[in-house]
């Protein structure tokens, strides 16, 4: 006869990871929980409108951008007149504008044959580099580069346009794109970037070079 041989005792780390698998599955699960319910909220919560942002109706007072990449070449207030001008202010060392620069290139590039819309894409540096155009133009032509992009960049000397802008829209954040009108007034305000937003942006586009193109009927 063969006596059985009798388990061992289960060692302390092994009742341990007993115990807490069931702990660890169940956080888990809540976890997930709480993140899909986070972004069903999100996806549900209605978009701001960018006509009913801060500053919009407002006109510009001062404006001068300087040539920073590519065939730009240096824009004052005057050189904004008669024209629909969507303005972007973003920098090579923010992701969100970084992802949204190709977006701005294809807007571009799709209103290439109307000489009436004009977009400005305004490469900021970081706080305490303004007076760095050297090392702005350096990083802002390697991300072109980069993301192959066919896009004439601008830069705001001494901020002046930026202070411009802080005064009509609280300009804080980073990117943040205007619509203007052809009378330099801001129509549009977007804060950030998401999946999808140069859709809404070329519509307000759209309507505001139909609406202006309309004869005045005088």
């Amino acid at each position: 006869m063969v006596r059985s041989k009798q388990p061992e005792p289960l060692k302390r780390s092994q009742v341990l990871r007993m115990h807490l698998a069931p702990l660890l599955i169940f956080a888990a699960i809540v976890v997930g929980l709480l993140v899909g319910y986070w972004l069903l909220t999100r996806l549900r919560e209605p978009r701001p409108n960018p006509t009913l942002q801060t500053g919009v109706g407002e006109s510009l007072r001062y404006f001068r951008l300087l040539p920073l990449t590519g065939d730009s070449r240096p824009v004052s207030l005057n050189d904004l007149k008669g024209r629909v001008v969507l303005l972007n202010l973003w920098g090579t060392w923010c992701p969100p504008c970084r992802r949204e620069l190709p977006r701005m290139a294809e807007l571009r590039e799709r209103y290439a044959g109307q000489k009436a819309f004009l977009l400005l894409a305004v490469s900021c540096p970081p706080a305490g580099r303004g007076d760095d155009v050297e090392s702005l133009h350096e990083e802002t032509a390697e991300l072109l580069e980069q993301l192959d992009l066919d896009l004439p960049t601008y830069y705001d000397p001494y901020f002046t346009t930026q202070h411009e802008l802080s005064g009509l829209i609280n300009f804080r954040y980073f990117p943040t794109t205007l619509l203007l009108d052809r009378g330099g007034v801001i129509r549009a305000v977007w804060v950030g970037y998401r999946p999808g937003l140069e859709t809404e942006m070329e519509r307000y586009i759209g309507m505001i070079l139909d609406k202006e193109s309309e004869p005045s009927g005088e």
